[in-house]
């Protein structure tokens, strides 16, 4: 597992939306970088927008499977 810096993982697109810049998988479910996200977003009572910036917590799949977003750090 690594720390990641949310930046590094997503996008912020004009409108205020943010996209992943590769596959993500957070609480069961693949983010793909062809989708855009707003605020309010839940995915398993998890809104990105919680933790707009923070650092996270990934682990890297092998054979390119998405990255597992598993935690998020306070400061």
């Amino acid at each position: 597992m690594a720390r990641i810096k949310f930046w590094d993982l997503f996008q912020l697109n004009p409108d205020g939306s943010i996209r992943p810049k590769k596959p993500i998988k957070i609480a069961g479910v693949v983010l793909s970088p062809e989708t855009s996200y707003s605020k309010g977003v839940l995915f398993s009572g998890f809104d990105l927008f919680q933790y707009y910036g923070r650092d996270l917590e990934v682990e890297e799949q092998p054979g390119g499977a998405p990255s597992v977003i598993t935690g998020i750090y306070n400061e």
